[in-house]
């Protein structure tokens, strides 16, 4: 830099004014070697630093090696986590494969009250999943039982599915409840009171009934799992099972996320393990009324859903629409009791977005044929189809 030219021109003048020859020559050239040597290492020191102190060079250094190591530490501590996670994993996995194998060696019968399309979706899925266990479904009529028990086919609902043949139809709900281990309530809920009246006296006391019925009872307002409740007694052990889910996928076995929620967590939990498969996730709850009321009240919102497409409004009023019915949901499921996130979750807007938005829905298809101008009467009349959201009308 300039500060050393003038030191180089400043010790050149000084060596001129003390003379030459002799051993004072010596001593001017060993002088100026030495200072010249000098100005060289600090110029070096300057460019090496890339002009800063020396001593802040030194620091930076220091502090570059020490984040060098903090880093190098928390990459290793990383590593160490994911591997404790990796075999944490692994060992998770075994756990829960051991608990489903005595599972299924455990399952020997269930029952299935009600064959629909979601009751013969479940008694499918159930009896794929325990191919040595008996699936009982108490049907109401005798064509349906013995096209069940013949052809493996349900000659009603879901018609061009092969049902497995562990799957066995029964007029009699004594035989489907004598020795079983779980009950499923699949019977629309406007005919779920008398049903239970009359099985009610065969229901084991300690046999957990899930109910996968969605809807309120018409004239009391009550909750699925408060009729079966009113029905069997508070000690009988009830899980409400919902969630996005079309009985022809779950059929299909495509993959599908319900909610088991129960009073008693281990009771969702027993549930969650007796229907988790690889294409079935199953989240759990204590929160009941809220996985009830969503389920039930989306059927209302799918309707006018449809009708808002039969009309042709356009998308814009149909995403207003449901949004606001969501928002109207929400708020009077935590007025009842219920948590302001299991509507936003997957059995609140998971179950509205797909009953609002999917045409196999079937509340959204009477919607919309009501929109194209065709009578309620006609619509209702032309399909064996339970359209749940018109219990409310």
């Amino acid at each position: 830099g300039d500060w050393g030219e003038r030191a180089m021109r400043e010790a050149t003048m000084r060596l001129r004014l003390m003379g030459t020859g002799g051993a004072g020559t010596r001593v001017r050239v060993s002088w100026r070697t030495t200072y010249t040597r000098r100005i060289e290492r600090r110029t070096e020191r300057r460019r090496l630093t890339g002009g800063e102190p020396l001593g802040f060079r030194a620091q930076a250094v220091e502090k570059s090696e020490g984040g060098d190591n903090e880093e190098q530490a928390n990459r290793l501590a990383v590593k160490k986590s994911w591997r404790r996670l990796i075999l944490w994993s692994r060992v998770k996995q075994d756990m829960e494969q051991e608990t489903e194998e005595k599972l299924e060696q455990k399952v020997s019968k269930l029952c299935i009250f009600g064959a629909g399309s979601f009751g013969t979706a479940i008694a499918c899925l159930l009896a794929k999943k325990y191919a040595h266990a008996k699936v009982y479904v108490v049907v109401r009529n005798e064509e349906q039982c013995e096209s069940m028990n013949v052809e493996h086919r349900n000659p009603r609902y879901l018609t061009t599915y092969t049902l497995p043949d562990n799957v066995i139809a029964t007029l009699d709900a004594k035989q489907a409840l004598e020795g079983c281990q779980y009950i499923v309530h699949a019977i629309p809920v406007q005919a779920s009171t008398s049903f239970l009246n009359m099985v009610k006296d065969n229901v084991p006391k300690n046999v957990p009934v899930v109910s996968v019925s969605k809807g309120l009872e018409v004239g009391t307002g009550i909750t699925m799992h408060q009729v079966l409740e009113r029905a069997l007694g508070k000690d009988q052990p009830l899980v409400a099972l919902s969630g996005p889910s079309f009985a022809k996928e779950v059929m299909e076995g495509l993959p599908t996320n319900l909610v088991a929620a129960a009073e008693d967590e281990n009771h969702a939990r027993a549930i969650q393990q007796l229907f988790a498969s690889p294409t079935l996730r199953v989240n759990t709850t204590r929160d009941v009324m809220g996985v009830e009321i969503g389920g039930a009240l989306k059927n209302v919102v799918a309707i006018a859903a449809g009708i808002v497409d039969g009309l042709g409004l356009g998308n814009n009023a149909l995403s207003a629409l449901v949004a606001q019915g969501t928002a109207e949901i929400r708020w009077l499921a935590v007025r009842m009791g219920a948590e302001s996130s299991t509507i936003t979750g997957v059995a609140g807007v998971g179950d509205i977005m797909l009953t609002s938005f999917v045409n196999l829905s079937r509340n959204r298809t009477v919607g919309v044929r009501l929109g194209q101008g065709e009578k309620l009467e006609d619509i209702l009349s032309s399909t064996t189809q339970v359209r749940l959201g018109f219990a409310f009308f």
